[in-house]
């Protein structure tokens, strides 16, 4: 007869593995073009910004900002990246008070610090204003 293929057999289905994309694969692929999109917004955000802060409630809150001090006469200059975390402390000295404690964290490439906390009290402003004031350190 002829040496031509036969036509007449059905065409396997394909594999997962021969499918070029699978949705899952389009949507990671989405997923990480978009963050690596994002990192360099964001990091230019930052620097022209100096700063992000988001709050979780009232005196609770992350800071992050950039450290650039140039020292003064005898003083060491810095630069660097801080992260301060305030949050609630278990005590309050007086009904109506708040007391919050703050750690600060420092990474410098140069100069040097140590990390830093500290406690705050605080005590709500009178009835028109909204918001907590300042009353001293924690007890």
């Amino acid at each position: 007869m002829s040496d031509l293929p036969d036509t007449t057999s059905p065409v396997p289905p394909l594999k997962s593995a021969d499918k070029p994309m699978t949705r899952r694969g389009c949507l990671l692929g989405l997923a990480v073009w978009l963050v690596v999109l994002t990192v360099p917004f964001s990091l230019v955000l930052f620097a022209i910004r100096g700063e992000v802060s988001w709050r979780r409630g009232d005196l609770v809150e992350d800071r992050l900002w950039l450290v650039n001090s140039a020292g003064s006469a005898g003083q060491e200059s810095a630069a660097g990246v801080a992260y301060s975390a305030t949050r609630l402390a278990a005590t309050s000295s007086a009904a109506g008070t708040r007391c919050a404690r703050t750690h600060v964290y420092f990474l410098l490439w140069r100069g040097a610090s140590e990390a830093v906390d500290y406690c705050e009290c605080y005590q709500p402003r009178p009835a028109p204003q909204t918001g907590y004031e300042s009353i001293g350190a924690c007890p």
